[in-house]
């Protein structure tokens, strides 16, 4: 099976999408204009409208929304001059943002104390008539005020200024911001966007010259500012900073008092507490915003993801000291302070209207934290909004068991415990808190563009309100695409959660698909129970098939390749070591999760194909139900690849199983995934949506890649397969890989093996547990860590990587194992134990194949001098989030 055929992704300028946004989006009514009406309950608009705008616009920043509304005018085929008024007017409203619409047997009027009240009061009222089935509006007033006041979003399509493209939007022209774009984004209520920068290439300080393309940078954010804030967008800055630097760094070589603790990644910190860095800081904000007028703020990951101060130091779950001469001395919030005020000082110096939000990016997939993190909730600076991840340290109950995940959820609604926490602390000082969550969608099934589950918004909203959250960052590169989700949010920021959500379902349906609403919030139902169900795990999200398996090869033969990373462009198809995205399940547990998923979910979709007759003149609504359609398939597929994989672990290690019948149902499951890869290739044929991942920059499925998985399962049918199928009806052994036949191998307790620096050998005592022993000389390098990857036969548990440093404590993405380390004055050994009871006993998922390596190095010098693995390969296996240096086709098999 060659998989090194898979066809190349579309490139940028075949992507459909990007003329689809440059279209205004088709208006459709339903609306009987035959229909009688009751003219002691509605106001008729039949006569006609005419405007009345008294509204001061001396910027003219509602030229945008007085042309939306007059093309939805008339889109209605109403008369245009007619004698019902429509009056815009200025009123002291107590909130900024909010509007009050009143319609009365006289007329219409809207008022607002400000352009973005006023303009979502348009935008409100045209919802109203479009959800009527008559030309007529009820009498009523409605006075809405937002609790959200920043409600920030992304480019579908931007770039994320990072490997492997390192594309940059400040430094190409392509247009990322057309207008009818931004009209629906405006529609939808967003009022900002984030887009990536870094200090240094835009700011001049007195520590720092300006990049030498730093203009050209500067000049087209000017032109995206004022691009966007003609729809009442404002363009908010995201960056990590201030950055972690190298013992050679230009900057820190000149500054050296800006050197603070080591960084996880051997680099220094910087020091935040001292004159001059905080000066630096303080002068960059204060260029880059006096630079770029008008700018909404900064978002600035103050902790996490990316070293930044001495902070970066200690991690989220840890409370230990600051080993810095400055930031060792003072609270650990007084690192953050110290940086974060100096960094609103220069903003506000410059625009005294922009915000600062500081985020803590801890997404730990545990409860607990360390207590310097609620300390520093109490202690924000005044003026600085603090945010943090909804969901981080989510716990979830699933198949009657207490689950654990790290952040990014929109299948689990939060908040989670550590939330919860951080917002008692903001409010004790009657700070700001921002909530960072997934609206579209999340890593779960980053692959479309949006996932239709109204529902837990619903649910996700009130709870932020509950909280006290002001602001929401609505997505991460993902989870942005214009849409039913982002038009529930856009309304939930404005909600007071008096209806139920199934009332708020049928208001958010209406507009859109009038008197089949109902049908419509019956099929959202549907698909919330479904995806609820998704199992609650990091690595199902980063590894797993729900986001595009209808491209993933089926292995017939055990060859223990890696699954890849689902927002990676540059990673092989997925193998079959399906336990690498199972930390949290088992694979009979992750088969059941998927099966609901798929069942609940097509329960939903068949209402809405049913409805598809009624909607064939209307693109926008055959899209949704296509969007639908493909997750779908992409869940279906899921199912089908975890019961595979069960399946072919049977037929290879079950003790008196039928293997023609494991078989006969593993053909049919192949068949399904060739007719599921090219159902979803006709959808996407009609939705060039489908399959693009915006952290991946590409499409991660399409067309091609579909039908080459087609032409790929076929093939499988007639190699693998029929050779399968004749040496089940000799009652002969089944082939094997190449891999399986040429893997190195180890005999359990057969002694030691020797390396040039150390030994280790492997022993199963009479409990059938595991012993691991290493014993290595000391190398003079501050950092040396061993460590032992185990694997069942077939790749269907998650494998069991444990990292043992000289250093500090073991490091398990499970802490099953005993661990035991001594030291003697030239060497060092460590012994782990793996109790027999982790795999049951059960012979078909104990650890059969192992792979050890030892890594050193300093901070100096972050890559390692020496390199030992077994079995011996030319260099270690590719990095991946949470799976480390791991992968099961580097491993030698264990006899025994």
């Amino acid at each position: 099976m060659n998989i090194s055929t898979i066809p190349a992704p579309p490139e940028r300028e075949q992507w459909g999408f990007l003329q689809d946004l440059r279209q205004p989006e088709p208006i459709r009514l339903h609306w009987d204009f035959q229909a009688p009406l009751d003219n002691t309950r509605q106001l008729d608009l039949r006569p006609g409208l005419t405007f009345l705008n008294r509204f001061p616009d001396p910027e003219e920043l509602l030229a945008t929304a007085y042309q939306d509304g007059l093309r939805f005018l008339q889109a209605t085929g109403l008369p245009s001059a007619g004698p019902v008024p429509l009056q815009l007017q200025q009123e002291d409203l107590p909130i900024p943002g909010s509007y009050r619409l009143q319609v009365t047997a006289t007329g219409i009027t809207l008022s607002a104390p400000d352009s973005e009240g006023l303009r979502h009061g348009i935008f409100f009222l045209e919802d109203l008539a479009a959800e009527q089935c008559a030309p007529a509006l009820p009498y009523g007033t409605w006075e809405r005020t937002p609790w959200l006041k920043n409600r920030i979003s992304r480019c579908f399509f931007g770039p994320i200024k990072r490997p492997p493209f390192n594309r940059d939007e400040l430094l190409d022209d392509l247009d990322y911001y057309p207008d009818e774009y931004l009209n629906r984004l405006a529609h939808e209520g967003i009022n900002g966007l984030w887009l990536t920068i870094t200090f240094r290439e835009l700011a001049e300080t007195s520590f720092s010259p300006r990049d030498p393309l730093a203009h050209q940078r500067l000049e087209k954010l000017r032109r995206t500012v004022q691009q966007c804030r003609r729809y009442g967008i404002k363009i908010w800055l995201f960056s990590i900073e201030p950055r972690h630097m190298e013992k050679d760094d230009p900057l820190l070589l000149a500054n050296p008092e800006f050197a603070g603790a080591f960084s996880y990644a051997g680099t220094h910190c910087f020091c935040p507490s001292s004159p001059q860095a905080q000066q630096y800081l303080y002068e960059s904000t204060r260029d880059i915003f006096r630079q770029v007028p008008n700018l909404g703020g900064l978002i600035n990951i103050s902790h996490g993801e990316r070293p930044t101060t001495c902070l970066s130091s200690v991690a989220a779950t840890a409370d230990h000291d600051i080993d810095c001469p400055r930031c060792g001395k003072i609270p650990k919030w007084q690192v953050h302070a110290n940086a974060l005020g100096a960094m609103l000082k220069g903003i506000r110096e410059s625009n005294p209207q922009a915000e600062l939000i500081s985020w803590l990016y801890q997404p730990q997939p545990i409860p607990e934290r360390g207590k310097w993190t609620f300390e520093l909730a109490r202690n924000v600076p005044e003026g600085v909004i603090l945010q943090y991840n909804f969901e981080s340290g989510a716990c979830k109950k699933q198949l009657s068991r207490a689950r654990l995940g790290g952040d990014y959820w929109l299948s689990y609604v939060g908040p989670s415990a550590s939330f919860s926490r951080i917002a008692d602390g903001v409010s004790s000082r009657n700070g700001s808190l921002s909530a960072k969550i997934q609206v579209g969608c999340s890593h779960e099934v980053a692959t479309v563009p949006f996932v239709s589950v109204p529902g837990l918004l619903y649910q996700k909203y009130a709870a932020m309100r509950r909280h006290g959250c002001s602001s929401v960052m609505q997505c991460w590169y993902f989870g942005n695409y214009p849409g039913i989700m982002n038009r529930a949010a856009g309304q939930l920021a404005y909600e007071e959660f008096h209806d139920d959500e199934q009332s708020f379902l049928l208001r958010l349906a209406r507009p859109q698909w009038g008197r089949h609403a109902q049908a419509v919030a019956e099929a959202w139902h549907h698909f919330t129970r479904a995806y609820e169900n998704y199992p609650l795990s990091n690595d199902m999200q980063y590894y797993g098939p729900m986001q595009f398996g209808p491209i993933w090869p089926l292995h017939l033969k055990v060859e223990l390749l890696p699954l890849g990373p689902t927002w990676k462009p540059d990673y092989p198809p997925s193998g079959d070591c399906i336990g690498e995205c199972l930390e949290n399940h088992t694979l009979e547990e992750a088969l059941l999760l998927s099966r609901r998923i798929s069942s609940e979910w097509d329960r939903g979709l068949r209402i809405l194909q049913e409805l598809r007759p009624d909607f064939l003149d209307q693109p926008p609504r055959l899209l949704d139900i296509c969007v639908s359609a493909a997750l779908g398939c992409q869940f279906r597929s899921a199912a089908h690849i975890f019961e595979f994989y069960l399946l072919r672990r049977e037929l290879y290690l079950g003790h008196s199983v039928d293997r023609s019948a494991l078989l006969a149902r593993m053909r049919t499951l192949v068949l399904a995934e060739i007719a599921n890869s090219g159902e979803l290739a006709e959808l996407c044929r009609q939705d060039s949506r489908l399959g693009f991942h915006s952290e991946a920059e590409a499409h991660q499925y399409c067309e091609s890649r579909l039908l080459w998985r087609q032409e790929l399962l076929q093939q499988l049918l007639d190699t693998d397969f029929a050779a399968a199928e004749q040496a089940v009806a000799q009652n002969a052994p089944l082939p094997q890989s190449d891999f399986e036949q040429n893997a190195p191998t180890y005999a359990l307790n057969s002694g030691w093996v020797d390396g040039d620096t150390l030994r280790w050998r492997i022993d199963r005592n009479d409990e059938q547990d595991l012993l691991v022993r290493f014993e290595a000389r000391n190398l003079p390098y501050s950092n040396d860590v061993l460590t032992v990857c185990l694997l069942d036969a077939t790749g269907t548990c998650f494998p069991w990587i444990i990292n043992v440093p000289r250093q500090g404590e073991p490091r398990q993405l499970h802490p099953l194992a005993e661990v035991r380390t001594s030291y003697q004055d030239d060497s060092w050994s460590a012994e782990l134990h793996l109790p027999s009871l982790l795999w049951n006993r059960d012979r078909k998922i104990e650890p059969r194949y192992v792979y050890l390596h030892r890594t050193v190095s300093s901070h100096d010098n972050p890559n390692p001098p020496y390199h030992y693995d077994w079995p011996p390969h030319p260099s270690f296996p590719r990095i991946r989030l949470n799976i480390y240096l791991y992968q099961g086709n580097y491993c030698g098999r264990l006899l025994g």
